[in-house]
């Protein structure tokens, strides 16, 4: 009786089939730029601990062991405290748009979770001139674009203006020539009215929102105001006259001109008399 014979490569297909690895959940870790953030990891570890890169496990930041803790990149630590109670926290001192990604904390050589730093997407507001300058701060020189949305536009998502990958600056046949790039500034020359509205900073790579500058482009505009003895005063206002104060004060100056008339007829009246 022949027996049945299974090939290796089905057989060894049918095992790989049924194996389950075990995922962990990765933890997501947002803070603001520049401040301080703080990477769980729990873990009674007696051997040693450290972080690593999760896309290069060879870059260590921090490790700890039975006698004490070492940074070896800037930025990063752990404490030795915290270790013998178990607790792997991994410190970033101040948390910039380089330092996003996934990050690893090992026990031993065993991975124990996974953890992602996020940066909060920063707003700013920004008041111009016409004829003046506008710079974007991009933060990152990689895969970025730069999105305007202008008060008016029906597109909810806006338009892409512009995008930068390392010192590779291109942007719309509208924009092309009013651009530059230095470093991770983007200016756009020569602010004109129709400029103003949101321009939205985005991370391809990691599908982020680094930052959203809202803009206003204003018109100075001085106004002189003259007393009854004609000397003059200039005042300056950004945008929009308050008409309103305008008339008040015109509406005072004509009555102390009414004044004086009246007291100049009574005076030649009593004359008369």
């Amino acid at each position: 009786m022949e027996s049945c014979r299974v090939p290796h490569h089905v057989l060894l297909l049918f095992i790989l089939t049924f194996i389950t690895v075990p995922v962990s959940a990765v933890t997501t870790v947002q803070v603001k730029f520049n401040q301080a953030a703080a990477l769980p990891c729990e873990r009674k570890c007696s051997r040693e601990a450290k972080w690593t890169l999760f896309s290069n496990q060879s870059v260590v930041l921090a490790r700890c062991d039975q006698t004490s803790c070492w940074s070896l990149k800037e930025g990063f630590k752990m404490s030795h405290d915290q270790y013998l109670k178990g607790d792997l926290t991994l410190t970033i001192t101040a948390a910039d748009y380089s330092m996003r990604g996934l990050y690893t904390c090992e026990c031993g050589g065993e991975d124990i979770n996974d953890v992602r730093l996020s940066i909060e997407t920063m707003i700013s507001s920004v008041q111009i001139n016409p004829g003046e300058d506008l710079q974007l701060d991009l933060h990152v020189s990689e895969r970025v674009e730069v999105i305007y949305k202008g008060g008016d536009s029906a597109d909810p998502h806006g338009e892409q203006i512009c995008t930068v990958d390392r010192s590779s600056l291109r942007c719309t046949a509208e924009y092309t020539p009013r651009t530059s790039l230095t470093n991770t500034v983007l200016t756009l020359r020569g602010v004109k009215l129709t400029d103003g509205g949101n321009y939205t900073v985005r991370d391809t790579e990691n599908d982020e929102d680094l930052h959203i500058y809202s803009v206003s482009v204003t018109v100075s505009v001085r106004v002189v105001q003259r007393s009854s003895s004609g000397a003059g005063r200039d005042q300056s206002w950004n945008g929009t006259i308050q008409m309103r104060d305008q008339a008040e004060n015109e509406s005072m100056l004509e009555q102390e001109e009414k004044l004086k008339l009246k007291h100049k007829n009574g005076v030649t009246e009593g004359r008369d008399l």
